[in-house]
Parts: structure tokens; C-alpha cells; sequence
């Protein structure tokens, strides 16, 4: 952009545009920090009203020193350009928020509410009322700090020149019923418009809308708010309360404070049994509601109240009225209103299709071609031109002007125009695609492609996930653009139970997983080859993409066993060496025969059933043992 301002401040790039004021991106080249500046617009800058106006907000904003309200640094005027520097806040509007999440979750949305109530609690007591408290002028840091923003409406109550002209702005959504009636805007203004923020955010919308501006309007005066609790039952009862005394239609019933607010807000979470506000207004008088006329207050292209300044009517119009039932003063106006037709239909006859007094519009055109059309128009186009991403205009195409088609203009007036440097890349959704199909597309966008992988269900090679989202807007000359795919390297190789198995189909179905298999033998009572253990259990999660897979399985060699000789021994021991050694035994015992007996074996075994010497191949096998009792 490379214009300066006050021969200090270097605009960067444009970040927001409102009624009466741009706001830039701009660098601080003294003290070498990024702030915020917003200029009023040219063609208001010889407005005495607009100028007034926009330094009643510097005045406004500048008095205020609170870490939830955006600071002002500096307020000038550089060759009739209004400007007022402020702090640049990272991050994004509360608006923009509640547009990509939704409703928020009720601990989010009181914390943002106690930071927003705190500083406009502040402004208050500065007597300063902001007139237009709604998402957009309500901005979010990363870290999640609110701060109040846009104090262009703001009215100080010290500064008496402007109470007699009040006005009625501020965006309809949120407008106080009484300022819809086109009284004056007081403290409770504010609370009124902080209740329906509270409200779309637990909401993620607005409690009223309509086909027109009047409509919600009306809304606001006459209806109440749609139940927070039956679109969200978790919210407590307490917490709505606080919505419905913020919004009341009665000003008795609502918060006379921004602090009184405040103070509900930090307890409402342990205020758990409340029961519904309700107000009860049956013994009043119901005196009829009294609506503004429209053309007086409401833009329906905008659905923004429009500023309008009403005098208050003379004493002399009434006598007016009185003069104008005498037949001859009537005929005289009469006469005067026909003479002012007849001019009007002259021009329109013979002053041809061309009006130079109203600014064409230039909107998509080149710049040739609008230097072209404006020569019938006696003006210039400033030597100054701005530049813009355009999501609707290619490259070198105007995008917007200053004054605004349909705007007055006369001879010798210069125009600024802002011109597209291009459209936007916005990307796509790419998840569900595989990664080389992904690929290939955000190349030919220019982007470099950074690949993250995780094991998931998907088939391998899947895109799961995507840095940035689909619709993000690129910056077509910003040639460093990266993006992170995560891609699926597939499902996780799940380990079965192999104990039980011959080890060559333990070893075949392991193998088909990639894994690497090391044989450890092992006697034990099951048959020779059978699987017996393995080092990695049943369940064991591996990484797809590991391809150093490893598993030990034990092997039974079998079992054998020789038997030893037990003739001799006591029957208890010859138990006792036989169990040891992995038998069951039975004993038998007998009386010592009177003849033909050996006395040596006497209280002792004299034979076993299976022979000293013989192998076993099973653990457990019986052998009975003989003995003669004593």
C-alpha cells in the first residue's frame, strides 16, 4: 500500500470498513510496533457533523484506560484526513467466533461476559455510553481476552452540544426497545444490547429477526425473548435470569448498572435453584406503544438504524397551518410549488440521461475505464490507489470507491478507488481423498504439502485432517503457503492368542503379519510342537508403519520322565521321590506272608507297577508301589 499518514504512520492493509471510517493495518515507523488506524472517509471529511462526530469517539475512547477496551494512542488530522491510532488486537471478532463455533459453552460465554461487563462498567462510570455494544465491535484474542472496540457512536453525556440532536444508531439486533422509540440512549442501552449478546452466545443466533428493519423493531418492543432453556435444558435457570432482567422492556425491571450485572454474573453458577424471572406488570396502565416512523430511523438495505437529527418543531408552525387556510396565501403556494415542478421537469427534459452530480458506479471496472467514464464528470481519481484481495473481482478491477455510487458529487471532487490485486485461493475440503490425489490439487494452488500420519480405520493413505479448513482464503501473492495433511497409515495389526497352536500354524499366521518369529523350546506335559507361550500377549497393538515386528514363541519339546526304583524304601518315601519327580502314586499295603516272604522288606516297598528303568511321555502317570505293613 505504502502510503503514510502524519508522516509516521505506513498503511499496511485494510482490515475493516464502517459507515463513517476505514481501519488499516498500519506499522508505528518510530516507535517500530503494529497498530490499528482508522480514517474517516474522504467524503465526509468536509462534513462538519461527520468531523465532529469522529473526534467525539477519539475523545471518547481516549479517556478510557481498561484492559477489556481496545486503547487509543494517538488523534490527528494529516491534508484533511481524520485519523485516530489504536491498538492492534490479534484475533477475531466475537461475531466471527459465534459464526465458526456455534453456541458456546456456558462457562465460555460467562467468562467473556464478566471481561465485556467489566470494561463497559468502566466506560460507564467515565460517562461514557458506547450505543452500540454488539458481537462486532467486541474483539477476541487468541488467548482469549474480550475487548470492547468502536466507540463511533459513543455519546458523552459532558458534552451537552450533542444532546439536543441525539441520535438513533446501532445495529437492530440488538437495540434497546426504548431507543426504538427514539428516546434517548441511557446506561441501560448498553445493558440491554450486552443481554442479547449474552443470549447468541449460548443461542449462536440472535432471539429476533424479520423481513424488515421495522419488524425487529417491534420485536424488541413487544415480544420476549425466545427460551434459552428449551433450545439448551443445561443451562441454569439462574444464568437465563440474567438475560431476562438485561433485556427487559421495562426499564424498572432491568439492570440499573452495568456492575449490578456484573455481580449477578460471578455468582449465577451457584445460584443452582432459582426459579424463572418473571415480571408483574398487571396492576399498570398499558399506554400505547408509540413507533417510530421508519423513514425516520431505519436504512431497510441495512438493516442499520440510520443517524437522523430532528428539530424540535417551532412554535410558529402552527400558525403556519392557519396561514395556509386563507384561499389567496394557498393559491400563492400553489403557484410557488408548480413553478419549482416545471423547473424540475425542464432539467429532466433537457439536461439529457447524464447526471454528473451523482457518482457512477465504477465497480468492475478497470481503471482505464473509469478515468474514462469520469471525464463527463469533471472529476479525478486519486493518485493514491488502494489495493485488495477480492473474493468477486480479478485482478486490476475496482472494487469499491469513495464516495459510494449514488453518492453527491461535484465538479473538481477527487475519487479514491480501491482495486482488486486478485481473488482469493480458497480451499477445499480435501479429508476422505488419498493423499496423492490431495496432493496434486493443493500444488497446482501453490501450496506445499507437510504430511502427518496416524494410525486410523480409514484405508491407508486417507486424508483425515487438514490444517486449514475448507474456505480458507489465501493470499495469491503470499508465496509461502504450507499446509498439513493427516493421513491414515492404516489400522493398527492386532496380536491373537497363539498358545495352544501347532508352532507351524502359530508361525504361518504370524508371518502374514510381517512379523519375525524366534522359536524358544521348553519341556513341558503339553505335545511336542505345541505353542506353550509367547512374549507379546493377546490384544498388543502394532504400528501399521513399523516394520521391525518381532515375537519369541515357546515351544514344548514334550515330556519324559524315567522311572526310578523305589524297592526298599519306605512307603512314604518312595511316595515322596516319586511325586517329586512328577508321578501320581497309589499305594497298596499287605501283611507280611508267614512263609516264603523276605524280611527285609518288612514296613518297606517290595514292588512297583511300572518297572525302574521305564520312560514316561506323560506328566502325572500313576505307579502303584507294594509294601508289607509292620
Amino acid at each position: 500500500m505504502n502510503k503514510i499518514i502524519a508522516e509516521r504512520y505506513e498503511l499496511i492493509d485494510i482490515i475493516g470498513q464502517g459507515g463513517m471510517a476505514d481501519v488499516y493495518l498500519a506499522n508505528d515507523t518510530i516507535l517500530n510496533r503494529t497498530i490499528a488506524i482508522k480514517i474517516l472517509r474522504t467524503s465526509l471529511a468536509k462534513d462538519p457533523i461527520y468531523i465532529a462526530r469522529f473526534q467525539r469517539e477519539a475523545s471518547a475512547a481516549a479517556a478510557l484506560s481498561h484492559k477489556n477496551i481496545v486503547e487509543i494512542y494517538d488523534v490527528g488530522e494529516d491534508n484533511d484526513q481524520y485519523y485516530i491510532v489504536m491498538e492492534y488486537v490479534p484475533g477475531r471478532t466475537l461475531k466471527e467466533l459465534i459464526a465458526k463455533r456455534g453456541a458456546l459453552h456456558v462457562m465460555e460465554a460467562i467468562d467473556i461476559m464478566k471481561q465485556v461487563l467489566s470494561g463497559t462498567a468502566r466506560a460507564h462510570q467515565m460517562g461514557i455510553i458506547h450505543r452500540d455494544l454488539k458481537p462486532q465491535n467486541i474483539l477476541v484474542t487468541d488467548t482469549g481476552t474480550a475487548k470492547i472496540a468502536d466507540f463511533g457512536i459513543a455519546s458523552i453525556q459532558s458534552l451537552t452540544q450533542f444532546t439536543q440532536t441525539d441520535v438513533i444508531m446501532g445495529s437492530l439486533h440488538y437495540l434497546a426497545p426504548e431507543l426504538a422509540r427514539g428516546e434517548k440512549a441511557t446506561v441501560q442501552s448498553d445493558i440491554y444490547a450486552l443481554g442479547i449478546v449474552f443470549y447468541e452466545l449460548l443461542r449462536g443466533q440472535v432471539p429476533f429477526n424479520g423481513e424488515s428493519p421495522v419488524n425487529i423493531a417491534l420485536k424488541h418492543m413487544q415480544e420476549d425473548l425466545p427460551s434459552l432453556r428449551e433450545f439448551n435444558p443445561s443451562i441454569p435457570q439462574s444464568v437465563e435470569n440474567i438475560i431476562i432482567k438485561a433485556t427487559a422492556k421495562n426499564l424498572n425491571d432491568r439492570y440499573k448498572s452495568a456492575n449490578e450485572m456484573l455481580e449477578d454474573l460471578q455468582t449465577c453458577l451457584s445460584r443452582t435453584d432459582e426459579e424463572k424471572l418473571v415480571f408483574d406488570h398487571s396492576d399498570e396502565t398499558n399506554d400505547p406503544t408509540i413507533v417510530a416512523n421508519p423513514r425516520q430511523f431505519f436504512d431497510e438495505e441495512t438493516e442499520e438504524v440510520e443517524e437522523r437529527v430532528t428539530e424540535k418543531k417551532k412554535p410558529t408552525q402552527n400558525k403556519i397551518l392557519e396561514k395556509l387556510k386563507n384561499p389567496k396565501v394557498l393559491a400563492g403556494v400553489v403557484a410557488g410549488v408548480v413553478l419549482i415542478i416545471g423547473i424540475i421537469c425542464y432539467f429532466l427534459l433537457f439536461g439529457g440521461n447524464k447526471q454528473p452530480n451523482v457518482m457512477p458506479d465504477l465497480v468492475g471496472l478497470t481503471q482505464s475505464e473509469a478515468e474514462e467514464l469520469l471525464k463527463d464528470y469533471g472529476v479525478t481519481i486519486n493518485k493514491t490507489v488502494f489495493k485488495e484481495l477480492s473474493d468477486d473481482y480479478k485482478k486490476g478491477l475496482i472494487t469499491k470507491t469513495d464516495p459510494e455510487k449514488g453518492s453527491s458529487i461535484k465538479e473538481g471532487d477527487v475519487i479514491t478507488i480501491t482495486v482488486s490485486k486478485g481473488k482469493y485461493i480458497v480451499l477445499d475440503d480435501y479429508t476422505g481423498l488419498s493423499y496423492e490425489e490431495a496432493e496434486k490439487k493443493l500444488e497446482k494452488l501453490g501450496f506445499k504439502v507437510d504430511i502427518n500420519r496416524e494410525v486410523s480405520d480409514k484405508k491407508a493413505g486417507t486424508v483425515l485432517e487438514q490444517s486449514l479448513e475448507k474456505g480458507y482464503k489465501q493470499d495469491p501473492t503470499d508465496k509461502d503457503r504450507t499446509i498439513t495433511l493427516t493421513v491414515s497409515k492404516g489400522s493398527y495389526v492386532i496380536l491373537d492368542d497363539y498358545t495352544g497352536m501347532s508352532y507351524d500354524d502359530a508361525y504361518n499366521k504370524l508371518s502374514g503379519l510381517g512379523f519375525n518369529v524366534t522359536k524358544r523350546e521348553q519341556t513341558s506335559d503339553q505335545p511336542a510342537g505345541t505353542v506353550i507361550d509367547q512374549n507379546l500377549a493377546k490384544g498388543y497393538k502394532v504400528d501399521p508403519t513399523d516394520t521391525n515386528r518381532n515375537i519369541t514363541l515357546t515351544v514344548s519339546t514334550g515330556y519324559s520322565q524315567t522311572v526310578p526304583s523305589v524297592v526298599g524304601l519306605t512307603p512314604d518315601s518312595a511316595k515322596s521321590n516319586l511325586e517329586n519327580l512328577g508321578f501320581t502314586v497309589s499305594m497298596e499295603g499287605t501283611q507280611f506272608p508267614e512263609s516264603g516272604g523276605d524280611e527285609r522288606y518288612i514296613g518297606a516297598v517290595y514292588k512297583q507297577s511300572i518297572a525302574a528303568g521305564t520312560k514316561v511321555d506323560k506328566k502325572g502317570t500313576t505307579i502303584t508301589i507294594y509294601y508289607y505293613e509292620d
